[in-house]
C-alpha cells in the first residue's frame, strides 16, 4: 500500500502516488499495488479492510516520521485495536521517504542541475532546505537537519541553511537574511500546496532574484527510482 496524505492546491494531483502504483504493478513482485490517503478516498483504512490475509507492507510517501506515520497510519490499519491485532505481525510500516539515506544524494543532483540550468556554479551557490515543520512535533525538523549534515558533509556548496513553513527558522525569515546566490529545494513530496504555492509566494516576496527555486521533487526521476530501490531492499531481506 502506498500511501500519502493527498494533495491539495498547486498542480497537486498526486500523480507521484498513481505512477508508482503503475510502476510496481509492473515489476509484477508484489501479489497487489494500492494507492491511498489519509485526507481523501481511497483511505487507507478501506483499502485495508478490503485486504484478504497475508503480509502487508505500507509505504509511507512522507518527508519524516512524524504524527503521520507514528499516529495516523497505525490507527488507520488498527494495530492495537481489535480488528487489528490478529494482523499485526503481518503489517509493516516501512520507512518514510524522507528518511530514505540515499535522500541527500538525490537532493545534492537537484541543487546541481538547478545550478547549472541557472548558469551558477554550485560552489558559489548555498542551499536553502525548505520543509513544514510543525510546533508539536520535531520529526520534520529532525529529518530535514538530516539532509543538511549530509549536504554539509559533501563540501560541494558554499552553505546549506534551513527553513520551516510552521517553525522557526521561519521561512520569510530565512529569505530575508540568506546571501545569495542561492538554491532553494522544497522538502515536499508532491506539486500541491506548500510546493507549489507557499514557497513560490515566499520568495515573490522576499523579491530575491538571486534565489533559484528547484523543480519540486516530484519531477526529479530519480526520486522514483530511490522508492523503488528502497522497497527493493526491503524485499531481499523479508523473511
Amino acid at each position: 500500500m502506498i500511501v500519502a496524505h493527498g494533495e491539495r492546491g498547486g498542480a497537486g494531483d498526486d500523480r507521484l502516488v498513481h505512477t508508482l502504483v503503475e510502476r510496481l504493478q509492473r515489476l509484477g513482485d508484489y501479489r497487489t499495488v494500492q494507492s491511498c490517503f489519509i485526507s481523501k478516498e481511497p483511505s487507507l483504512k478501506s483499502i485495508f479492510s478490503k485486504l484478504s490475509a497475508g503480509p502487508a507492507l505500507i509505504c509511507p510517501l512522507f518527508m519524516s516520521d512524524g504524527y503521520f506515520v507514528k499516529q495516523a497510519i497505525p490507527r488507520s490499519v488498527g494495530l492495537g485495536q481489535a480488528f487489528g491485532e490478529g494482523r499485526a505481525s503481518e503489517v509493516r510500516i516501512l520507512t518514510p521517504v524522507g528518511l530514505s539515506p540515499k535522500l541527500p544524494r538525490l537532493i545534492a543532483e537537484i541543487v546541481e542541475h538547478a545550478a547549472q540550468a541557472s548558469g551558477l556554479k554550485i560552489s558559489d551557490c548555498r542551499v536553502l532546505l525548505v520543509a513544514h515543520g510543525s510546533k508539536h512535533d520535531q520529526a520534520s525538523r529532525d529529518a530535514t537537519r538530516r539532509v543538511a549534515t549530509a549536504l554539509e558533509m559533501a563540501n560541494a556548496f558554499a552553505g546549506i541553511s534551513v527553513s520551516f513553513l510552521e517553525e522557526s527558522p521561519f521561512l520569510d525569515a530565512q529569505l530575508g537574511k540568506i546571501k545569495g546566490p542561492a538554491i532553494a529545494v522544497g522538502l515536499f513530496i508532491g506539486e500541491g500546496m506548500h510546493g507549489a504555492e507557499d514557497l513560490p509566494g515566499a520568495l515573490k516576496r522576499a523579491d530575491r532574484d538571486d534565489i533559484v527555486l528547484s523543480p519540486p521533487l516530484s519531477h526529479w526521476p530519480g526520486l522514483m527510482d530511490l522508492i523503488c530501490d528502497d522497497l527493493a531492499e526491503v524485499n531481499l531481506n523479508l523473511p
